[in-house]
């Protein structure tokens, strides 16, 4: 896991961790505490984590687009079940 996503979980976390503590705090018990923290948790994150979860989205991309070009160029990251397709299909024409 990147920088950029371990410090977004890290602090989506905490502001669950936090509503939770809330939540108990005015009395709410059990499941319906967890509810509780879950749904506020995530309409505090959507609002004050936009700058991590872009940061943490585009280090994502950057991953996935590595990893496409290493298998676009000549073969090169390809398992070995996708070049015995390949070998076969080859065969085949």
């Amino acid at each position: 896991m990147g920088g950029a996503t371990l410090r977004y979980t890290a602090l989506r976390l905490g502001i669950f961790v936090l509503c939770l503590v809330v939540a108990r705090a005015v009395g709410a018990v059990g499941w319906l505490a967890l509810l509780i923290a879950a749904v506020v948790s995530v309409l505090l994150s959507l609002l004050l984590l936009r700058r991590q979860r872009e940061q943490m989205a585009l280090a994502l991309q950057q991953r996935v687009d590595r990893r496409v070009r290493a298998k676009q160029q000549d073969g090169a990251g390809r398992s070995r079940f996708e070049r015995g397709l390949d070998a076969d299909n080859a065969a085949e024409d």
